[in-house]
């Protein structure tokens, strides 16, 4: 009999990753599919009401996630205290969905006549929902189920777009949109505690809820502070350009944010699964942390770059094929933003590396000067318009990751010098496939394609000119895709 081969865990980490990024691109073909088809039907006014009362009801989940998923995802012990975290998660939910209700029993007692009150109301018990569903990612993620993670997220995904659209098209309205998010979570919901097998428990010690106090009470006002920048920011934009520039911006921030969150998601996902791993095996310490970056930077930036770089080029076509030719004028924000998430891709691992260093006491501070910044920045940029509302953004970028670089390497052991190193050798490809995309843009074959068509057509033979160019010019890539090919034979031969 022959012996069950050992998974290979970069091998494990590369097919998590995959599946992940499937789950993100998926959520957001999604969302996209249900906001242009909502658009069709519901009028401003009411996308007004529902972004207002989803902004309020985003707040509010964040307070009751507190820090409960980190926690869970940096636990290093048995499953006792994941367990417990989850009831508590449940308990803060519950009180959640609960200030969230009365609120939205309140209104409807005011307009009886309007839907504000039952929308209102469903939204609470979505948070309720969605809290739990928050720990119990943690829960998988902190059991190095990556692939069932990314199966709950997308069966939900697939669940809530059936919903909304369904409802949309019964006239249901904008209450549509909050069936489709319940219908999402539910499906988590279900099939996460299916595959964690881990039921909340009762009973955390005074000296354990004192340490995830410690831990949770500095994350939990640094994402809040970032939620706050976030929303202000809206405001502020607002109250300076008038309904039609923020409907431009708006539009253009929805289809990078769309993209970003395609990257950022599974990428933070897997640091904080690999940093874990990498702090475990060093017996605690950060002595792993290093080599474990320039790994996970290299993915990123060969992985990331190529998207935002490229969006710059479509930015176009993306805008009228998904929106319409009156969006035009969202163009240049477009590319002005897909600049700054490049900026500041360094950042998407901060968090994971400073809290498993247990430095992330730092960031509420940091948080703080950040939300400063965007507000003074977006005071400044405002009255000349949104394209230099967009230009705030970059600068905002910049300094938000020449900060974050600095505070990895002081308290996470990560010094930024070793993992651009790493990846210098995707620069040639990127240039070579940049402007290969550009010359078959270009080409009479392309022109009488939709847009979006024409983006798919020339998109394909760009990726397979980037990935052969990265496995001439990048040693480091090519020694892995070797190495991966060759585990792959050999578990076929022991099997």
């Amino acid at each position: 009999m022959t012996s069950r081969p050992i998974p290979n865990p970069n091998r494990r980490a590369v097919s998590d990753g995959v599946w992940t990024m499937m789950e993100r691109v998926l959520s957001q073909v999604s969302q996209l599919v249900i906001f242009i088809t909502a658009a069709r039907i519901l009028s401003p006014a009411e996308f007004g009401v529902f972004a207002l009362t989803s902004a309020c009801a985003i707040l509010l989940l964040r307070f009751a996630e507190v820090g409960w998923a980190p926690y869970i995802m940096s636990w290093s012990g048995t499953a006792r205290v994941p367990r417990q975290i989850l009831y508590i998660a449940i308990l803060f939910g519950l009180g959640a969905a609960v200030i969230g209700g009365l609120a939205g029993l309140v209104y409807w007692m005011i307009a009886p006549d309007s839907s504000v009150g039952l929308l209102i109301m469903l939204f609470a018990f979505w948070v309720l929902l969605a809290t739990t569903s928050s720990a119990q990612k943690g829960v998988m993620i902190w059991q190095h189920k990556l692939r069932a993670s990314a199966v709950c997220e997308i069966s939900g995904e697939l669940a809530g777009l059936a919903v909304a659209l369904a409802a949309l098209f019964s006239g249901f309205g904008v209450l549509s949109l909050v069936f489709g998010r319940i219908a999402l979570q539910t499906v988590h919901l279900k099939l996460s505690f299916f595959f964690t097998r881990l039921p909340p428990r009762r009973g955390m010690s005074a000296a354990q809820l004192r340490d995830l106090r410690d831990y949770s009470i500095p994350l939990f006002s640094s994402r809040m502070t970032f939620n706050f920048r976030l929303y202000a920011a809206t405001f502020i934009i607002g109250g300076f350009l008038g309904a039609a520039a923020v409907g431009y911006y708006r539009a253009a921030e929805r289809l990078v944010g769309a993209l970003t969150e395609v990257v950022a998601v599974p990428s933070q996902v897997l640091a904080w699964s690999l940093f874990r791993q990498a702090r475990d095996s060093g017996g605690g310490g950060l002595a792993g942390f290093q080599k474990q970056a320039d790994t996970y930077f290299h993915v990123l930036f060969l992985t990331a770059l190529p998207i935002f770089i490229w969006t710059c080029v479509f930015a176009g076509e993306l805008i009228t094929g998904l929106l319409g030719a009156e969006w035009l004028p969202a163009v240049p924000v477009v590319i002005i933003l897909a600049l700054a998430r490049a900026l500041s891709l360094p950042t998407f691992a901060s968090e994971p590396i400073l809290s498993l260093a247990g430095e992330i006491r730092r960031m509420p501070k940091v948080s703080v000067l950040f939300l400063a910044m965007t507000i003074v920045l977006n005071l400044i940029a405002s009255p000349f318009g949104m394209i230099a509302v967009a230009w705030a953004q970059v600068a905002g970028s910049v300094i938000v990751t020449v900060v974050m670089l600095w505070l990895t390497r002081k308290y996470g052991a990560v010094a930024w010098q070793g993992f651009f190193r790493h990846s210098r050798f995707i620069i040639v490809p990127l240039v070579l496939a940049t402007a290969a995309l550009e010359v078959l843009q270009g080409l009479t074959l392309f022109e009488g394609l939709p847009d979006m068509l024409r983006v798919l057509a020339v998109s394909v033979p760009t990726v397979v000119i980037y990935g052969a160019a990265l496995y001439l010019f990048d040693p480091n890539l090519r020694q892995a895709a070797k190495a991966y090919f060759k585990g792959n034979a050999q578990d076929q031969e022991a099997s």
